[in-house]
């Protein structure tokens, strides 16, 4: 935790200077700690959020209009349509209840900084590893909006320069209001198109990566946990400190109910995300995938490949994200099992360990409703994708 220049106190944000900038930049401030103070810039939230809905309807006015005829295009622009309507879920929730997010991740941090040296450690090399695969990610999303942005303008000044005809194109099918009007509207649309994509990067950037920031956070103090057995065995095991074990217990168990605690509270914040992104994310890949099998514009198929690349990404930081937090907690309940040296404890200390031993069989899952975050699920995304992309090749034969 940390003052700005105003003498106001905001998050500790180390680790989290990727998902601030994102988020920042659309009006949206994971370095306050109140709950009203997240919606940083109302009147840019607001531009991004109108321009953000005008594109969404032109996107699904053309899927409607042309889907009969050409289901490959309306396949594309149904793939756009679903990642905004997905992100805009994603953010209307998290402002809802940004009271709870931020008050999350203030917890975690503060239960970091009460940790000792090789806690400290294992804490740090949790954020640093979460960084990495934000900056994976990043760079995945920006190159998908950079080929977007850049394909329709490469292949527009091509037929110029060769004297061709020039076809306008956006850069994703759309039906925009006074299209008829052609130049003038087309630039407008283009320009506006533009601050779409680049809106939509931020949310996917900002949003996914801070969830897998959480993830490792509480991978994190679940490490931290697992050192604390680690030491209260030794101290009988190598020792022989029986005068601590109480205290020790007592640490280890409140640490326990503490991270549980945030396991409880991400499924209290994400839960309805969690549905909606694997809902909307089987379908964007069903899109994508039937896109860059019988799409008609080839020139977009590597825009669509690093679409696909990103949303592969997105999945897995979600679905290894819940494995990882059931890991941890098993391995917890293992270590407890496992570290300590049973044949040297006395009677009272083997009994004073069932409340360890029971707590760590409670359940750690991150659920999406009626499903729960793992790699099965990922396996099931993917077959579910590809089931529908052979239902959309045989509606198009």
């Amino acid at each position: 935790m940390y003052n700005n220049v105003d003498g106001k106190t905001r998050q500790d944000l180390e680790f989290l200077d990727v998902q601030y900038r994102a988020l920042i930049r659309v009006g949206l401030d994971i370095g306050a700690i109140r709950g009203k103070d997240f919606l940083n810039d109302r009147g840019k939230f607001l531009i991004y959020g109108i321009i953000t809905t005008y594109l969404q309807y032109g996107l699904i006015l053309f899927a409607v209009h042309i889907f009969g005829v050409q289901i490959d295009k309306a396949s594309a622009a149904l793939s756009m349509f679903n990642q905004g309507s997905l992100l805009m879920l994603k953010v209307s929730i998290l402002i809802f209840k940004s009271n709870r997010l931020l008050k999350l991740i203030w917890d975690m941090n503060l239960l970091a900084t009460m940790a000792n040296e090789p806690e400290r450690e294992t804490w740090l090399s949790e954020n640093r590893f979460s960084k990495v695969i934000g900056n994976i990610y990043s760079t995945a999303c920006i190159a998908s909006v950079i080929l977007s942005i850049s394909i329709p303008i490469i292949f527009m000044s091509y037929e110029h320069f060769k004297g061709l005809e020039v076809s306008l194109k956006l850069p994703f099918d759309g039906e925009f209001p006074y299209e008829h009007l052609g130049i003038p509207i087309f630039i407008l649309n283009y320009i506006l198109s533009v601050i779409y994509v680049y809106t939509l990067l931020c949310w996917t950037i900002g949003i996914d990566t801070l969830f897998g920031w959480l993830i490792h956070a509480v991978s994190g103090h679940f490490r931290i946990l697992r050192l604390k057995v680690e030491m209260a065995a030794k101290k009988i095991d190598e020792h022989g400190n029986h005068l601590d074990f109480v205290q020790d217990i007592g640490a280890i168990v409140r640490y326990h109910i503490k991270t549980l605690g945030f396991v409880d509270a991400l499924n209290e914040i994400f839960g309805q995300i969690f549905w909606a992104e694997v809902a909307f994310s089987c379908l964007q890949m069903c899109f994508l995938i039937f896109t860059l099998n019988n799409g008609s514009d080839k020139r977009m198929i590597p825009f669509n490949a690093m679409v696909f690349t990103a949303i592969s990404i997105q999945m897995m930081i979600y679905c290894f994200g819940g494995e990882k937090i059931k890991s941890e907690n098993e391995m917890f309940c293992f270590d407890i099992y496992s570290k300590f040296p049973w044949e040297k404890m006395y009677p009272s200390e083997k009994r004073m360990m069932l409340l360890p031993l029971q707590r760590s069989q409670q359940d750690a899952a991150l659920r999406g409703l009626f499903f729960e975050l793992d790699r099965n699920l990922l396996v099931y995304i993917y077959r579910t994708a590809f089931s529908y992309n052979t239902l959309l090749g045989a509606m198009k034969e």
